[in-house]
């Protein structure tokens, strides 16, 4: 995963790329962007490789997110996840309860990278995920 904050309080995360600085480095941005303390807005880009996540990965992600699970909650507004497939959205759409529970923000799934870039738009101005999702298609 490469994650970017060029453009702050919207934050991209590309799941189909690879920091060539190795994960830690995606930690620690991400850990500097927490500490920034302001709300922000993910854009998820990509579907997640096929690279199936080792335990020792497993476990550092969820000893990451545990001990970050505070300040996602706090300022972390929603994920944004760009996915084109009507059939994977909809997929998305019904694992969000999981997400949410998982790592303590909303997901909202859009269609295009223009269209989350409008969605992020809401929520940084302060308008819930759920009144956004409540206005999407369900495929």
């Amino acid at each position: 995963m490469l994650v970017d904050d060029t453009q702050f309080p919207i934050v991209r995360m590309h799941y189909n790329s690879v920091d060539d600085r190795g994960d830690e480095v995606s930690f620690h941005i991400f850990e500097d962007i927490l500490e920034r303390k302001q709300r922000f807005v993910l854009i998820g880009l990509g579907a997640e490789s096929d690279h199936v996540h080792s335990n020792e990965e497993r476990k550092r992600l969820t000893l990451w997110m545990k001990r970050n699970r505070e300040a996602l909650h706090t300022y972390v507004r929603a994920m944004v996840y760009v996915e084109p497939s009507p059939a994977k959205r909809f997929l998305a759409k019904t694992s969000a309860p999981i997400f949410q529970k998982f790592w303590g923000y909303p997901i909202v799934v859009s269609e295009s990278e223009a269209e989350a870039e409008g969605i992020a738009a809401r929520l940084l101005a302060g308008e819930q995920p759920a009144q956004i999702e409540a206005e999407q298609p369900d495929a």
